[in-house]
């Protein structure tokens, strides 16, 4: 059994690393696609988005690191919408699947651009899901034993903790 107990500021920087090394994965998986913006931001000169720029996906995936009372509660990727678009294979009319997901009315049939689904965001995701419970999982568990070797046996026998 290891005797090292970890600290916050260790499952921070695990964490962290594990978002990195996750972030970095899906920019590569991102930089793939054989179809994109070839300059760094694209800005929009008519139609609805007019005047609105947006940058590569490669360069736009990020996270943050949520804490709540000193403790880390989440780890949320953010990608640009057209990064959820690439995801699920849809956009510009087309629904996911032939079938409008929002609605749920029956799509048009009438495809004008072939898009296929891309599991460029979840596939890393997924992949070091359990490397991150595990870090998970070593932090609680350490935070619990020493709590409870804090406790001495008049408190586990008066308090009914045993």
């Amino acid at each position: 059994m290891d005797e090292h107990l970890m600290t916050d500021e260790e499952f921070l920087r695990q964490a962290k690393a594990w978002a990195d090394a996750v972030r970095r994965q899906a920019k590569a998986n991102a930089a793939t696609f054989p179809k994109g913006k070839k300059e760094a931001t694209h800005t929009y000169i008519k139609g609805r988005y007019a005047g609105k720029t947006e940058g590569k996906l490669k360069d736009k995936v990020g996270y943050v690191l949520r804490k709540r009372y000193g403790d880390l509660e989440a780890v949320s990727f953010k990608i640009p919408v057209h990064g959820i678009f690439r995801e699920y294979g849809v956009g510009n009319g087309q629904p996911r699947h032939g079938v409008a997901t929002k609605s749920g009315k029956e799509a048009s049939r009438n495809v004008y651009i072939k898009r296929s689904m891309s599991d460029w965001i979840h596939n890393p995701i997924d992949r070091s899901m359990e490397n991150f419970a595990d870090l998970v999982a070593d932090y609680y568990g350490d935070k619990v034993l020493l709590n409870f070797q804090k406790l001495d046996a008049n408190t586990v026998s008066h308090q009914g903790v045993m």
